[in-house]
């Protein structure tokens, strides 16, 4: 899966004013009718719902938009260019880096505007605005300003209401295929999910929410060890986690419960350690695979020691049956009544360093207008 990319993107300049005179039959000295330059074309980003992915960037890293027509003459103003539009899936964020600093200018979600990240350049002043008692012919105009250029980092964070999160095998791909009719990839072994996993649970009463399957995080995760680190940021906008728990292990001498618990502790460690207040989202405990015999049999003791030790409670279901999705499903209506808002990052706004080049009006404050020469007059 990419979901994370960098792409340069540079929007158009603005054309340049004209220096043309009038030329009519019996006007045989027609004053200045040098139009205006067009404006170059900006550069928005904006949200495509049937993108899942920033694989489309894969392949093109740079984007340029269209610079602005010069000005005509009869006081025509130059054509303006077209503005781009880049598209992404929903819930992309996207940072500006500039002096190896990144800042958050925009996350989109659904529904929102598209985002400007680049503007276009403003088209330069023909010679007619120059004209006065003293200068009836002006060859005096102004170029167009350039469109701006920026770096930009485009991250992914899925929108999902109820993230799965758990160790590899534990059951976090057989239990979205059950709720959601999905086709994520089950086996018998670690690692089998290598992508998050979106899928559509139709709960109690018929609401429906989104769910992601994370693959599998293990000890060491949020420094990169496994699959699963490269994807922890798509619980960020996760409202709740559902934590699933496989106790079961080949070794027999192991106790189930102690078994849970440190699988329990592991992942606790991992999102504390990621950082973004991961810990700290509201999460239901779950123990799967009821239908094994040890596990059914020790899950009392597990739930026990679960509410002594955690002071949580924890449920029991089978991904394969669906036993106990019933009360899971009411669970998760249930918490998710309680944090009603989705997750939206805030933004910033990115510092203006101002040069001698971009400097807003500089032209006004500086005088700076270009001038025809001789031999541009002759031709």
């Amino acid at each position: 899966m990419i979901d994370i990319v960098e792409i340069k993107v540079k929007a158009g300049n603005g054309g340049d004013g004209n220096v043309t005179f009038r030329r009519a039959k019996f006007v045989p000295k027609g004053g200045p009718d040098g139009g205006d330059g067009g404006d170059g074309g900006s550069i928005y980003i904006k949200v495509d719902s049937n993108k899942a992915t920033l694989a489309d960037f894969h392949n093109k890293q740079i984007f340029e938009a269209v610079d602005g027509e010069k000005g005509k003459h009869q006081n025509m103003t130059g054509a303006s260019a077209v503005d781009l539009y880049i598209k992404v899936p929903e819930g992309t964020l996207v940072y500006e880096i500039k002096d190896d600093r990144e800042v958050l200018i925009g996350d989109l979600i659904k529904n929102r505007e598209p985002l400007l990240v680049a503007q276009g350049g403003r088209g330069g002043k023909g010679n007619v605005h120059f004209k006065s008692s003293i200068n009836q012919t002006p060859y005096e105009y102004t170029e167009g300003t350039p469109g701006e250029e920026k770096t930009l980092r485009l991250e992914v964070k899925l929108v999902a209401d109820v993230g799965f999160i758990g160790m590899p095998n534990a059951g976090k791909s057989t239990l979205i295929n059950i709720l959601t009719n999905a086709n994520a990839k089950v086996g018998s072994y670690p690692f089998t999910t290598t992508s998050p996993n979106l899928g559509v649970w139709e709960l109690a009463g018929g609401k429906r929410i989104i769910i992601a399957d994370i693959p599998g995080l293990i000890e060491g995760a949020s420094q990169g060890k496994g699959l699963g680190y490269e994807f922890l940021r798509h619980i960020e906008r996760t409202r709740i986690l559902v934590h699933l728990i496989d106790p079961f292990t080949e070794n027999m001498d192991e106790d189930l419960v102690q078994n849970s618990m440190k699988r329990y502790d592991t992942i606790r460690t991992e999102l504390k350690d990621h950082g973004a207040d991961l810990e700290n989202k509201p999460e239901i405990v779950v123990i799967n695979k009821l239908d094994i015999t040890e596990i059914k049999n020790s899950f009392e003791n597990i739930k026990k020691a679960f509410k002594k030790e955690k002071k949580i409670e924890i449920f029991g279901i089978s991904a394969v049956t669906g036993e106990g999705l019933d009360k899971l499903s009411n669970k998760v209506q249930e918490v998710l009544e309680k944090h009603p808002n989705k997750i939206v990052f805030k933004e910033q706004k990115p510092v203006k360093i101002y040069t001698i080049d971009n400097i807003p009006n500089r032209r006004m404050v500086f005088g700076r207008t270009k001038k025809v020469s001789l031999e541009e007059r002759r031709k």
